[in-house]
């Protein structure tokens, strides 16, 4: 069965990019365009892991975390936070609302199929506990 992986990014070529990132792989791609798309789709559809935009209009990729995070439907959701360029990842935060990694973008293929992959596992197998990787990710500049 493949596992989804719900990307939230309001930039229609960030969705474009993941789509072809995970297209051929174990994992189906999902896409949602902003915070309210995103919560339906997570109920709905039960996603592997959530990557998501930290700088998006309205609501932030933080504040979707934290909100994935308090719902016992999707609290053991793995979260990926997405670090634009010029957007500086607010590592605190990532700890506050329950992030599992962060990731720069535009990302590397190999790096982000190997980061979801490696979380994905660690969460089915109960070996680390989602919402508590944030501060052992590296930084965006070291990701890249």
């Amino acid at each position: 069965m493949s596992k989804i992986v719900l990307c939230v990014d309001d930039s229609a070529t960030m969705q474009q990019v993941a789509d072809i990132t995970f297209r051929g792989t174990e994992f189906t791609y999902v896409g949602a365009r902003n915070y309210d798309e995103a919560i339906e789709k997570a109920k709905g559809q039960k996603p592997a892991v959530v990557l998501a935009d930290s700088v998006m209009p309205g609501k932030t990729g933080y504040d979707l975390c934290l909100a994935l995070k308090s719902d016992a439907k999707t609290a053991d959701v793995p979260v990926i936070i997405l670090i634009g360029n010029g957007a500086p990842y607010d590592g605190a935060k990532g700890i506050e609302v329950g992030a599992d990694a962060n990731l720069p973008k535009p990302w590397d293929t190999q790096v982000m199929l190997e980061k979801v992959t490696e979380i994905v596992t660690k969460a089915s197998s109960g070996v680390a506990k989602p919402g508590q990787g944030a501060a052992a990710t590296a930084s965006p500049a070291a990701a890249a």
